[in-house]
């Protein structure tokens, strides 16, 4: 067998098994694929705030910290210099 043969035995065999359904068929995978994920959603809810009331999740919780200021030069030409150096930074 090649792969060309073993492409349309494939091929042959999704079209067979995802044929049109009929309405009873599509209905019934339609509510499956719903209650999958809706079982999957309610997982990630309670575990998240299950997650939240941990005295280890505490630990988690990024630090806040203030914004620190810019130390710019005082007179003009290290001033400029200063912006050069950013403007540099940034291309």
């Amino acid at each position: 067998m090649n792969i060309k043969e073993l492409n349309r035995k494939a091929e042959s065999r999704l079209r067979q098994i995802c044929g049109k359904p009929s309405p009873t068929k599509r209905l019934v995978m339609v509510l499956v694929v719903c209650v999958v994920f809706a079982a999957a959603n309610i997982y990630f809810v309670v575990s998240s705030i299950y997650a939240i009331g941990k005295s280890n999740a505490k630990k988690e919780f990024l630090q806040i910290e203030h914004i620190e200021s810019i130390k710019a030069p005082t007179n003009n030409k290290d001033s400029i210099n200063f912006l050069n150096q950013i403007i540099n930074e940034y291309k």
